[in-house]
């Protein structure tokens, strides 16, 4: 299928790793396209995402980029346009994870605040400084990344699904703002996906056991929710516009829950 990418430019944050980086490959082997990707720590892994994307004919860039830093927001968006010319396509993964998970009693409200600071306004930052290029040529794609963890939450997620869910009004206003510029939003919320991080972080025994969560037999893959990204990021989607899809293959967050629950309470 031709996704009608050809002499579009991509800009995909937190592109040297998990979702970012398979989304980053994925639109990289579409004709003719320009991909930009951010990061922040990552600059080696960045790089080897480049070389990847060069190796099937396309151009890309790395640049580097920190959601809680306005200047530098700014910076690398010219980064890119002094490259490319532009930005038509913005698909908004990156993400500062939380440091600690704590119910909602147990932490202060200045851990919260800091994590909205950085993250949502970070995203409002980029999105104000990429706009304008997609105005000027009457077309661009916004692509938000939430989580289905801004439906059904799990205690001590409290800031991240809270963040997750805001995007869900951003992405209204968005619509009606940028819609008569045949600029179209729309939010991935994928499930629990088995990226890097997911790796490191849970155990092989958990993962086994989470299986049982998904009806399709198997965890969510960071291409599963690259494949859906491209789509609505793309050409080939005329008129999905305002809409929150589910990258999930049916699976139960409430039952996930039980089960690292379970996993944790065996563990010695």
């Amino acid at each position: 299928m031709d996704c009608g990418l050809n002499g579009k430019v991509v800009l995909i944050t937190g592109g040297s790793t998990g979702i970012g980086k398979a989304t980053a490959e994925l639109f990289g082997r579409e004709p003719g396209v320009c991909v930009a990707l951010t990061y922040k720590t990552g600059r080696e892994r960045a790089l080897e995402t480049v070389a990847r994307i060069e190796a099937h004919g396309c151009t890309a860039m790395a640049v580097s980029m920190d959601l809680g830093d306005k200047e530098g927001i700014d910076r690398a968006v010219e980064e890119v346009k002094g490259r490319f010319g532009g930005v038509d396509v913005l698909v908004n993964n990156a993400v500062q994870w939380p440091t600690e998970r704590f119910a909602l009693e147990e932490g202060p409200v200045s851990a919260w605040e800091s994590f909205f600071s950085v993250n949502l306004s970070g995203i409002v930052k980029l999105c104000q400084a990429v706009v304008p290029s997609m105005k000027s040529r009457r077309w661009g794609r916004i692509v938000l990344l939430s989580s289905d963890l801004a439906i059904d939450s799990m205690k001590g997620s409290g800031r991240y699904s809270t963040l997750k869910a805001a995007l869900f009004g951003f992405a209204a206003n968005l619509v009606t703002e940028l819609s008569p510029f045949d600029i179209l939003t729309n939010v991935v919320l994928p499930s629990w996906t088995l990226t890097e991080r997911a790796q490191t972080r849970f155990p092989q025994s958990f993962r086994e056991v989470a299986v049982a969560a998904f009806p399709t037999g198997r965890v969510t893959t960071p291409e599963d929710v690259a494949s859906l990204i491209l789509y609505l990021g793309s050409g080939a989607n005329g008129h999905v516009n305002g809409e929150r899809i589910r990258v999930t293959g049916g699976s139960s967050l409430p039952l996930m829950t039980y089960l690292w629950d379970q996993a944790r309470a065996a563990t010695p």
